[in-house]
């Protein structure tokens, strides 16, 4: 597979922004994770590669290449990080479009992560 500069980009700044995530409270890793590694699928094998083998995210994307499945307390998270986006854009007096769009998206964004399984704890082997 050839690089395709577009989707190379898209995937640097969304693992960029993931990787914010593990630092920051108030931003979602794994959402941003699963853009970068989608992207990068389609134009950046190397860098594809690499995030699956990452320390720090492999084992956040392990559930979801397993099961397709997100964690309980990721799904909690990122839906109260929603919730409160939305709250902050409307206290700050922004307009009744931009609250409708966000409301779509981020209820768009909630459903779909609350209609994917959470993870199953395999049993240790003794």
């Amino acid at each position: 597979m050839k690089s395709r500069p577009g989707y190379r980009i898209l995937a640097l700044l969304s693992l960029s922004t993931g990787a914010l995530g593990l630092v920051l409270p108030l931003l979602p890793t794994m959402p941003f994770v699963l853009l970068a590694l989608w992207a990068a699928g389609r134009g950046a094998p190397e860098l594809h590669d690499q995030i699956r083998r990452h320390p720090r995210f492999a084992p956040i994307l392990e559930p979801w290449k397993r099961d397709r499945a997100v964690p309980a307390q990721a799904k909690f998270a990122a839906c109260m990080m929603l919730l409160t986006s939305w709250l902050l854009a409307w206290w700050s007096g922004a307009g009744p479009w931009v609250l409708g769009l966000m409301l779509l998206l981020f209820l768009a964004v909630s459903l779909f992560l609350l209609s994917r399984p959470s993870p199953v704890r395999q049993p240790e082997q003794v």
